[in-house]
């Protein structure tokens, strides 16, 4: 275990966080093992669910709004018969109603289909969402009403991985689903919806992160074996910032590095501009800079400098 205190540390940790652990609880353990304070994470997930959990160290914190742009994968359940306040196995049933015969396939992959696309979904009440500067949850906590507000998001993908199957016992029937999804997708909601265009109350009983911020459970690191590594180990595990950046790269003159050393815009007779419409800069073969076509303004910005 990492116990002494170490120079700052900059690149990404992919974690396979475990279930009955918030995102944030990952990161202070992550935070208190490395001695880093720049530590963050790209995208949380409820403490019910576990899988792909990218954490940023250093001057790759400046990379997370680019890694939450990404699209996740999921893989879970949802289960027919009954809702929760929650959407989620964690909630009380607010909705309950036993089936007495199996559903129809066919009606079920129809409704898969038109939810797939740029959807509007209405999470929750019992959510991180904001209203009025005041998370949805906090409201249902003190009991007070609250207008519950439209999301936009896009499922690029809802596919069913398993026949439908009776819950033991139950009369309840449930299918395993796989769902890749743009950042802000409740997927918990999106298990509701599908309920919804069946005519029924549905429950996601079950999810893991598979993928996300561009990387799989292949690449993750369980935590608790994270947490039992030396430091040379677990800097092993730090996968650079160029990782995550599939842009194309400019290695810069001496003239081009004092200019994005200082955060100068490039006009396009020096940079032609390109149809990425951004650029990896790196000088001396080290990470510089990230700089963005302003097709505005017609010249470079300097859109993540890493110094």
């Amino acid at each position: 275990m990492v116990t002494s205190k170490h120079p700052e540390l900059s690149g990404l940790l992919v974690v396979n966080k475990p279930k009955e652990m918030t995102s944030f609880g990952v990161v202070a353990r992550l935070r208190r093992v490395t001695g880093q304070k720049k530590i963050g994470h790209a995208g949380t997930l409820d403490p019910n669910v576990d899988g792909v959990l990218v954490v940023a160290l250093g001057r790759a914190t400046k990379l997370i709004d680019l890694l939450q742009t990404r699209p996740k994968t999921y893989t879970g359940t949802v289960t027919f018969g009954y809702a929760t306040e929650s959407q989620d196995a964690d909630g009380e049933v607010v909705a309950d109603q036993p089936l007495t015969e199996g559903l129809d396939q066919a009606a079920i992959t129809a409704a898969m289909a038109d939810l797939t696309g740029d959807v509007i979904q209405i999470p929750p009440i019992y959510s991180a969402v904001k209203v009025n500067g005041k998370r949805l949850y906090e409201y249902a906590r003190a009991g007070e009403t609250v207008e519950l507000p439209e999301r936009q998001a896009t499922i690029y993908r809802f596919d069913q991985t398993s026949d439908l199957s009776w819950v033991e016992g139950q009369p309840y029937q449930q299918l395993d689903f796989e769902a890749q999804v743009s950042k802000g997708t409740y997927i918990r909601t999106l298990a509701y919806d599908l309920g919804q265009k069946l005519g029924l109350p549905a429950t996601m009983t079950a999810l893991r992160r598979t993928a996300g911020s561009g990387f799989d459970l292949a690449q993750a690191t369980d935590l608790d074996d994270l947490l039992e590594m030396d430091f040379d180990q677990l800097c092993q595990k730090i996968m650079p910032i160029e990782a995550v950046l599939d842009w194309p790269r400019k290695d810069l003159t001496e003239e081009e590095y004092f200019a994005v050393k200082n955060g100068q815009k490039i006009p396009t007779t020096t940079w032609p501009q390109t149809e990425e419409g951004y650029y990896q800069t790196f000088y001396q073969d080290q990470l510089l800079a990230v700089y963005h076509f302003d097709a505005d303004q017609g010249l470079w910005r300097s859109r993540y400098f890493f110094g």
